[in-house]
């Protein structure tokens, strides 16, 4: 048997560490978007998380419900039927990009003052996206902070006698 083509102790364990931080990447980095549904989904919203676009003219008649400007409603369609989506609010955002935040208020908006229903769902592009970045900042700290590292490396150690100031 010959022992330099085994494997080094050390290098099994650097391979186990950056295979758990990959892997530690990805399942803490799950994310979420607004997609418009597809055909099969589109028939029932009732208990989906959805994103409510108003349309210019939807979001001037629905002021006096929302606020002014806005533009997006966002929360659980807790009702819907062909006329109008009755939704608990979690948040409402205005033109401008700011958003606030809201309590599960029921609103009822009527179908021809929203421009478009998008659904909340999994984003593979996204997680991968951050489960990357999560994996590379851990791989950073693993290196920079959790290897021998700091005063107490080897060869770090002060020598001579201490001066007093």
């Amino acid at each position: 048997m010959n022992v330099s083509k085994m494997p080094k102790k050390d290098s099994v364990i650097q391979m186990t560490r950056i295979a758990t931080i990959a892997l530690l990447g990805f399942f803490v980095s799950g994310c979420y978007a607004y997609v418009a549904p597809s055909l099969n989904q589109s028939e029932r919203l009732t208990g989906r998380q959805v994103q409510a676009t108003l349309t210019d003219s939807g979001s001037v008649v629905m002021a006096a419900k929302v606020g002014p400007a806005v533009e997006q409603l966002r929360g659980s369609v807790v009702a819907e039927d062909l006329t109008s989506l009755s939704v608990a609010m979690d948040e409402s955002v205005h033109r401008d990009g700011t958003g606030a935040p809201w309590r599960q208020e029921v609103v009822q908006v009527p179908r021809p003052l929203i421009r478009e229903v998008d659904v909340r769902g999994f984003s593979a592009t996204r997680t991968l996206f951050a489960a990357f970045l999560t994996s590379a900042a851990l791989y950073a700290v693993e290196k920079g902070f959790l290897k021998s590292g700091g005063s107490n490396a080897a060869g770090t150690a002060q020598t001579g006698t201490p001066v007093s100031r």
